[in-house]
C-alpha cells in the first residue's frame, strides 16, 4: 500500500490512535443534491439500476476502469478494498504496523464484532463511491478521477451531444447500488453472475467484460508481503475472486444460487426480527451482543456467496465487487433502522475483537477514531458521531424518505416501518397486522394475544480455528444457521477478548401444526426434534465436542400490530432449558 510520514497521538484512557496529518479527505458525492431542499440522490437497488440503461451503463464502465488502476495508487480498487483485510499494512499514513504496539493488531481495519460495525462501513462506503471535488487540492483532485464517481463523470463525457445531456444528469445522480438479499425472491442478481454484459456505450449497443463477475488481480501473483505464501494461500494464490468455487477453483454459480433458495427465507426473517424486536443501538449493531443483529444476516450473506471463496473470509472478502453491494444494503438496513427509532444510539463498551487501530477489549464509544478515513478537514478522522447521517456523504435510501418528511421523525417512523413490514413480512407469517386471534394465556385478561417460539445460539468465536457456522434442524427441516466468519487471533484471546457470537431465528413456521399457545405440546416437539451441528463453512465438515456452544429455547406473548406501519409488541419472555436440557 502506498505509504506516507506520519505521527500519531497516544491516547491516555483507550487503546487507539489518532492521526495528525492523514490527508484524504472523504465528504461523500455531491454531485445531484437539491441546493434548494438538500435531497440526496439515492442509492438504487441493483435490480432498478440495470433497469436505467444510462445509469447503469456508466457504472459498468466506471468500475471497469476503477479495477484498473495501479495498485500501488493509494485510490486504486486494490488498496481501498485492502482497507477491509489484506494485505494489512496502512493506509493514508493512518497507524504504523501494530505489533506489539497495543495500539492494534495486525489485521485489517474492519470493525467486525463490535458496535462500530455500522458506522465504520458508512465511510468506507463513501470512499468506494468517492470523495467530493470541492475541498481537495490539485494533487487530490488527480487522485479522485481514479475512485468510482470520477470514471461515472469521466464516461458520461464520451457521449455524443444528442445524449450528453441525459449521460451527464445520470452520473451527477449516479451513487452505487445496493442489492437486497433478504427481499423475495431472495436470489444473487443474474447481472452479478455474467462474465459479459451488454450496456450502452458512445458506439452503440456492446458486449463488455462485467466488472461484477469478479475482480482480477493486477498483480497477480501478488507480492508475498501482501499475501504471504504460508498464510491463507488458497485465497491468495488466486488470480481473480472466486465464489463457491468447484474442485477446479471455478466459481460455482449454481451452488451458489441453491444455496441461497435454501436459506433465503431465514435471511428475510432474522432481518425483520431486527426491526421488529431490537429496540437498543448496541444490541442491533453487532452479534457479539445478545438478540438479534443485522451484522448475523450479513455473516450468512457472505458465507452464501463464497463458499470457500474470498467472500467467506473477511482478510480477502472486499476484493470480491459484491461486498459493496451487500454492505451498501446493510448500511440501508442500519438507516432504515435509525429512522424508525432516531433516538437510539451507540454508548460506550469494550471492543470484542481488535482490528488495525484498536486494541481488543478496550473502551469503544461514538468519539472513537473510524480509522483510516480522514473527514473533510483534511485532518480529523471520521467518529461514529460525525458518521450518524447518511445526508452528510451525499446519498440517500428510496426506503428512507427524509426528504417527504422534514419536520416529522414520527411519520418517517411509521413510513419506514410499514416499508420493512411490506418488504420481509408481506405475506404475515411473522405476525399480521389486521388478523387477530382472542385466547387466554394464564396471568393474563382475555386479549389479542399470540405466542412466537425462538431458538438463540451463542457460541465461542474461539471452539472452531477457521469460519464455521451452527446449523439448526426441526423434524429434520432446516431453521437457522448461524455463521461465525472472524475467529479470533493470539493476540485477542491473549487480551481476553474471545467474544462470542449470537444469533436468533424465529420457530413460527417450524411447529408441525401445533398451536403455539399450547405450551406443553410445543415443549414436547421441539424437545424430540430440535437439532444443531456445528459445521466448517469451507468444506462443510461436522465438527465434534465444540466448547462454549449455547442453544436457548423461549417463547414471548405477542400482540399483533393493527396496522402495517406498526410492529407486535413482545413481552414475557419464557425461556424452556428442559428442551435442550442433556443434549450437549
Amino acid at each position: 500500500m502506498q505509504l506516507r510520514s506520519f505521527s500519531s497521538i497516544a491516547l491516555a484512557t483507550v487503546a487507539y490512535i489518532e492521526i495528525v496529518n492523514a490527508g484524504f479527505p472523504i465528504t461523500g458525492v455531491q454531485t445531484g443534491v437539491n441546493s434548494a431542499s438538500g435531497a440526496t440522490p439515492p442509492r438504487q437497488n441493483i435490480l432498478d439500476l440495470y433497469n436505467d440503461q444510462a445509469q447503469f451503463s456508466l457504472y459498468i464502465q466506471a468500475l471497469k476502469s476503477f479495477q484498473q488502476v495501479d495498485e500501488n495508487n493509494l485510490t486504486s480498487y486494490f488498496q481501498v478494498a485492502g482497507i477491509h483485510g489484506r494485505p494489512y499494512v496502512s493506509w493514508d499514513n493512518v497507524g504504523s504496523d501494530p505489533t506489539g504496539t497495543r495500539n492494534g493488531i495486525l489485521t485489517g481495519y474492519c470493525t467486525h464484532g463490535n458496535t462500530l460495525f455500522p458506522t465504520w462501513h458508512r465511510p468506507y462506503l463513501a470512499l468506494y463511491e468517492a470523495s467530493s471535488l470541492d475541498l481537495l487540492s490539485a494533487s487530490f483532485l488527480t487522485i479522485l478521477q481514479q475512485l468510482l464517481a470520477g470514471f461515472v463523470q469521466a464516461a458520461a463525457k464520451t457521449y455524443n451531444s444528442s445524449n450528453l445531456t441525459s449521460y451527464q444528469t445520470a452520473a451527477d445522480n449516479f451513487r452505487i447500488p445496493f442489492w437486497d438479499w433478504a427481499a423475495v425472491p431472495q436470489r444473487f442478481p443474474d447481472v452479478m453472475t455474467w462474465p459479459s454484459v451488454s450496456i450502452n456505450t458512445p458506439s452503440g449497443r456492446r458486449n463488455v467484460t462485467n466488472p461484477l463477475y469478479r475482480y482480477t488481480f493486477l498483480n497477480h501473483p501478488e507480492p508475498a508481503k501482501w499475501f504471504p505464501t504460508d498464510q491463507e494461500t488458497y485465497l491468495g494464490s488466486q488470480p481473480w475472486t472466486i465464489r463457491q468455487p468447484d474442485t477446479n477453483n471455478v466459481s460455482n454459480e449454481a451452488s451458489m444460487e441453491s444455496q441461497f433458495v435454501k436459506e433465503g427465507q431465514f435471511l428475510s426473517d432474522q432481518v425483520w426480527s431486527v426491526f421488529a424486536k431490537t429496540r437498543n443501538y448496541n444490541n442491533m449493531s453487532t452479534a457479539s451482543n445478545k438478540g438479534n443483529a443485522f451484522e448475523a444476516p450479513h455473516g450468512t450473506v457472505h458465507v452464501l456467496i463464497g463458499g470457500n471463496g474470498h467472500m467467506t473470509y473477511l482478510s480477502f472478502s472486499a476484493f470480491d465487487p459484491a461486498f459493496f453491494l451487500h454492505h451498501a444494503n446493510v448500511d440501508r438496513q442500519i438507516a432504515m433502522w435509525q429512522a424508525i427509532y432516531p433516538t437510539k444510539w451507540l454508548q460506550p463498551e469494550a471492543a470484542a475483537s481488535g482490528t488495525w487501530n484498536i486494541y481488543p477489549n478496550t473502551r469503544i464509544d461514538e468519539n472513537t477514531p473510524l480509522a483510516p478515513f480522514t473527514s473533510s478537514d483534511g485532518k480529523t478522522l471520521y467518529t461514529s458521531a460525525t458518521s450518524r447521517s447518511t445526508q452528510k456523504f451525499g446519498y440517500s435510501y428510496p426506503d428512507v424518505p427524509y426528504a417527504q418528511f422534514p419536520n416529522s421523525s414520527s411519520g418517517l417512523s411509521a413510513n419506514v416501518t410499514a416499508r420493512v413490514n411490506q418488504l420481509y413480512n408481506g405475506d404475515g407469517h411473522l405476525g399480521t397486522w389486521p388478523a387477530k386471534r382472542s385466547v387466554r394465556v394464564s396471568g393474563l385478561e382475555k386479549k389479542t394475544i399470540d405466542r412466537e417460539w425462538s431458538v438463540a445460539v451463542e457460541v465461542s468465536n474461539a471452539a472452531v480455528s477457521e469460519p464455521f457456522a451452527v446449523v439448526l434442524t426441526v423434524n429434520n427441516k432446516l431453521v437457522g444457521k448461524m455463521v461465525v466468519l472472524h475467529t479470533p487471533t493470539k493476540v485477542e484471546l491473549e487480551a481476553g477478548a474471545d467474544r462470542c457470537t449470537h444469533a436468533e431465528f424465529t420457530l413460527r413456521n417450524a411447529l408441525h401444526g401445533i398451536e403455539a399457545c399450547d405450551v406443553p405440546a410445543v415443549v414436547a416437539y421441539l424437545k424430540g426434534n430440535l437439532r444443531w451441528s456445528v459445521v466448517r463453512n469451507p468444506d462443510g465438515c461436522v465438527v465434534s465436542d465444540v466448547q462454549g456452544l449455547e442453544i436457548e429455547v423461549a417463547d414471548e406473548i405477542v400482540e399483533p400490530a393493527n396496522d402495517i406501519s406498526m410492529f407486535p409488541s413482545y413481552s414475557g419472555r419464557t425461556v424452556h432449558p428442559e428442551i435442550t436440557a442433556g443434549m450437549f
